[in-house]
């Protein structure tokens, strides 16, 4: 599906409400910096070593950050529709990544390069402080991974993500779910039939 054939009124409403307290000149300023863009399925976006160039905001699709190590890659999180996705650190600061950016499923994304962003600064101020919003909610849900990582169970854990994001479990695959729950694709199928047990015991 082209971004064209979007109901862009529909896919564009959660950005035009983070933008509610720009005027109308300062929304088309800022939407004119975004550059429409279809990305197909298993598009690498980002590599280790690289600097990111871009960031993304999803209409539809998935991207997940993965790191790589001893040949094999662990998934660290997963960005989904209405989400700003990418490699906030070497975009912010312009540095080489540690981590890869894919598109997990066909993304229609509307994307921003850094030079087209400081720019906006410029020509929009409020733009630093949605900027700064956006990056300190992100911050907040990187600190509940990484303080779930450390005091839950990969039980737990599963039982977290099919509790609050319970989509991502029928969208991304089984063996980047194991791997972002830290467990193997074996363990994390124990995991779900001890869990659909419970469930039926409950119900």
């Amino acid at each position: 599906m082209g971004i064209l054939n979007l109901d862009m009124n529909t896919a564009l409403a959660p950005l035009f409400q983070m933008l509610s307290h720009f005027d109308e000149q300062e929304i088309q300023l800022a939407l004119g910096k975004f550059i429409p863009k279809t990305l197909k399925k298993k598009t690498i976006l980002l590599k280790e070593g690289e600097t990111a160039k871009e960031v993304y905001y999803l209409l539809q699709g998935m991207m997940r950050l993965y790191y790589e190590k001893d040949g094999v890659d662990i998934s660290a999180y997963f960005f989904t529709e209405n989400m700003f996705a990418g490699a906030y650190d070497s975009f912010s600061f312009q540095r080489p990544s540690s981590h890869y950016i894919e598109a997990l499923e066909e993304c229609e994304v509307l994307a921003i390069s850094y030079p087209d962003l400081q720019q906006l600064y410029l020509e929009v101020p409020k733009m630093n402080e949605l900027v700064r919003k956006i990056l300190e909610e992100r911050f907040f849900a990187l600190h509940q991974l990484f303080t779930s990582q450390i005091l839950d169970s990969p039980e737990e854990r599963y039982l977290n993500l099919l509790n609050d994001n319970p989509e991502l479990l029928e969208r991304v695959p089984q063996h980047h779910i194991a791997t972002f729950l830290g467990v193997t694709p074996v363990s994390l199928s124990r995991i779900r039939n001890r869990s659909a047990k419970k469930m039926m015991k409950q119900g």
